[in-house]
């Protein structure tokens, strides 16, 4: 088959490659701007320990030491325990009897909150479909953490290391995709679209048996075509 051929079909069946790029840029272009992943809200919380010197230790002991080591220990538990159902519950609950009530539930808020644990620092990213949305989740995990006698239910070590927690970082709230990113994912899947209308065309053109041109009739044939009778336009028709 030659490059014309390759042609003719994509240009007979023009509107599929066409249809289906429409529908994927229209299709990126609302998930990279509305989607559940459209906007991130960042922060970071600070885990201390007050060191503590133990007078009847017989060995050598270091308080401001084993007091850092505490704060990584925890900064781990706290890393996980942000990312569990019971403190989803914890936000959920604070949202809804907050001054501004939210309708946001449970398993959005595990799905949205994420953790990064780097020695005592514990960055957090909330991805959201609104900007809204992020800086409301943000702003309760904020409370939360301010309120660490509570949280002492679920992590004691927080009351018996005497632990503070702190935002050292306050929540910032940003698109999740730069103008470039987005661009550049659009055209992306844009790409991906016309590709995938393409090799449709091939194989609807492929599972047709119809026969349109003489040489496809000479091909199947095996036999010269001697006559072919012209397609009149609209204006020959009408004539």
């Amino acid at each position: 088959m030659e490059l014309r051929e390759y042609w003719s079909i994509i240009r007979r069946r023009w509107w599929l490659p066409v249809g289906i790029t429409v529908v994927a840029i229209l299709a990126s272009t609302v998930v990279g701007l509305r989607g559940a992943a459209a906007y991130k809200t960042d922060m970071r919380l600070a885990v201390s320990t007050v060191p503590t010197p133990d007078p009847n230790s017989v060995l050598y002991y270091d308080p401001v030491y084993y007091s850092n080591l505490d704060s990584e220990y925890l900064a781990d538990d706290m890393s996980e325990f942000m990312t569990s159902r019971e403190f989803a519950d914890e936000v959920h609950r604070e949202l809804a009897t907050g001054s501004t009530p939210s309708d946001v539930d449970v398993a959005t808020i595990m799905s949205a909150t994420r953790t990064k644990k780097t020695h005592r620092f514990i960055d957090i990213t909330i991805t959201t479909a609104t900007f809204e949305e992020g800086g409301q989740i943000a702003g309760s995990v904020s409370r939360i953490l301010a309120d660490q006698a509570h949280l002492a239910q679920y992590l004691q070590a927080l009351s018996a290391y005497n632990t503070h927690l702190s935002i050292v970082t306050p929540p910032v709230t940003h698109r999740a995709n730069t103008i470039p990113g987005l661009i550049s994912e659009i055209g992306l899947r844009s790409l991906i679209g016309l590709l995938v209308g393409i090799g449709a065309a091939f194989l609807i053109d492929y599972l047709d048996p119809s026969v349109r041109t003489r040489e496809e009739a000479e091909r199947l044939l095996d036999m010269p075509v001697l006559g072919e009778i012209p397609r009149l336009g609209r204006r020959g028709a009408a004539a």
